[in-house]
């Protein structure tokens, strides 16, 4: 399955704009602090009369809205022509505080602090006040230059202001499967959505959205990996995906991602599990085979659109096992936007299922599975409405199935209604999930970690009184740790 993102909707631009290649996505540590030092900067070439970037994603510039950590956050900003550096700073501050005064709005002003290079770069340091309401989870603040002067007398309209949406990040902790031990295992300084893509549960992808906005765009991202064994942070400069599609040349890391092969001059982090990919054909959907060894392929002609090649694409050789035309029916799109889907393969180890659409205006799917033992498709009928998505996780040893649009089943008999935010606890049949537990009459219900044992039907709870906001992320290999991520502070 793609990366899934139920934190916040955001749009984005284009990167080719940025000045330096630290392009640092999800910081770990509070290090945001002016360099006191000449960025350099393409004068001649600007079009606009100032141009605001944030220094620890110089890919995000404005005019821009966006989210940012509640730490200190350093922008650059350059300006066309020389300017009048006492408008400047008292322009910054009145813009601020006017933005305070819009009703329930939750604008803040922020400290500055101002370092000016010369009269054509400033670098500005915004420091949150203490005095935050308690009551909010977010907050927001405005650099506009809008009124300030250049050394000329020209005067800067509001074009080109940014806006920082300010939001606690969210933090890996992962808990004991009996509930006694919570741990810290991350310190992001920005929100980002993310999702472990390795079954070992170790490396991280994530994917900060550009800018922010309350609607359903789809815009590029900033991507980067995380090891939470290392602790280290690798910024990619291309999109990052678990289920690519696009031309029949591109990367595929055993860690658990696809990239495009970079354009000449596109550097991208050294990987030693880095493989490059190459198929005659476009490539309509490719996901990692259970064991990472192969790489699964929907392929075909680049306006195709049904009756799709099955490529089984063997990583330590570079061969590959072409079945033609047997992914039969048509490429799925998005029930919302109409958008085309990358076609996805979900692979366990005996089976890498998949599913298409009867028709091409249809939401109805025609379900199929390629067969490892026999090097066949076979057709596949799970216990889920044929309009529906078919989609759904299982046991390490495929004794049970959660449909997200069906429930809980071993086989055909139904066990439980789905859970919305769950995973199997590997090498067990044991569903781990969260959900709103009852209160007593007149109390608030809370949020709490389940388990449902699915052979003995029963189910109980981990842990109790968790954060309203709190998500899983995944379960450890040998099944002793659960990862959950929230912005809050986990009770000890």
């Amino acid at each position: 399955m793609s990366i899934v993102f139920a934190l916040l909707i955001m749009t984005g631009s284009d990167f080719a704009q940025a000045t330096s290649t630290d392009s640092r996505i999800a910081q770990t540590g509070p290090s945001h602090t002016t360099s006191q030092k000449e960025l350099p900067y393409d004068y001649a070439a600007m079009k606009e009369d100032v141009v605001i970037q944030l220094n620890d994603a110089p890919q995000l510039r404005s005019p821009r809205r966006t989210v940012v950590g509640p730490a200190p956050q350093a922008y650059t900003l350059f300006f066309k022509e020389a300017v009048n550096r006492g408008t400047v700073e008292a322009a910054i501050r009145k813009n601020a505080q006017e933005e305070t005064k819009k009703e329930d709005l939750g604008y803040v002003e922020p400290i500055f602090t101002f370092h000016w290079v010369h009269d054509r770069q400033l670098q500005l340091l915004a420091t949150l006040p203490d005095t935050l309401a308690k009551d909010r989870s977010w907050t927001e603040y405005v650099i506009n230059v809008a009124g300030a002067k250049t050394v000329k007398g020209t005067v800067f309209d509001d074009t080109n202001d940014f806006s920082a949406v300010v939001f606690a990040p969210s933090q890996i902790w992962r808990v004991s499967v009996d509930g006694k031990v919570k741990e810290k295992m991350t310190d992001f300084a920005v929100r980002t959505p993310m999702e472990f893509i390795d079954p070992e549960e170790r490396y991280v992808l994530l994917a900060r959205f550009t800018e922010y906005c309350e609607c359903d765009a789809r815009f590029p991202m900033l991507y980067s990996i995380y090891d939470t064994q290392t602790r280290e942070l690798s910024a990619y400069p291309v999109e990052l995906t678990d289920n690519y599609s696009g031309a029949g040349d591109f990367m595929a890391d055993r860690r658990g991602f696809f990239f495009a092969h970079p354009p000449k001059g596109t550097e991208v982090p050294k990987s030693e599990f880095a493989t490059r990919v190459k198929v005659d054909g476009h490539v309509h959907g490719a996901s990692f085979s259970h064991d990472r060894k192969h790489v699964l392929m929907a392929v075909g002609k680049t306006e195709q659109k049904k009756d799709l090649d099955l490529v089984v694409y063997d990583l330590a050789t570079g061969k590959e096992r072409r079945l033609p035309g047997v992914i039969k029916g048509w490429v799925p799109t998005d029930e919302m936007n109409g958008q085309v889907q990358p076609v996805s393969f979900m692979d366990d180890g005996r089976y890498a299922t998949f599913e298409m659409r009867t028709e091409e205006e249809s939401f109805e799917e025609l379900r199929q599975r390629y067969d490892w033992q026999s090097g066949k498709v076979i057709s596949w009928n799970p216990p889920v409405p044929k309009e529906a998505w078919s989609g759904y996780i299982q046991s390490t040893d495929g004794a049970y199935q959660m449909y997200w649009n069906a429930g809980v089943f071993k086989g055909d008999v139904k066990l439980m209604e789905m859970k919305p935010d769950a995973i199997w606890i590997p090498g067990t049949h044991h569903l781990v999930y969260i959900d709103w537990e009852k209160a007593e009459q007149g109390a608030e219900s809370v949020s709490s970690l389940f388990l449902f044992d699915a052979d003995r039907k029963q189910q109980s709870v981990l842990v109790k009184g968790l954060p309203a906001n709190v998500s899983i992320l995944g379960a450890s290999n040998e099944g002793k740790w659960l990862y959950v991520t929230t912005p809050e502070p986990l009770a000890p």
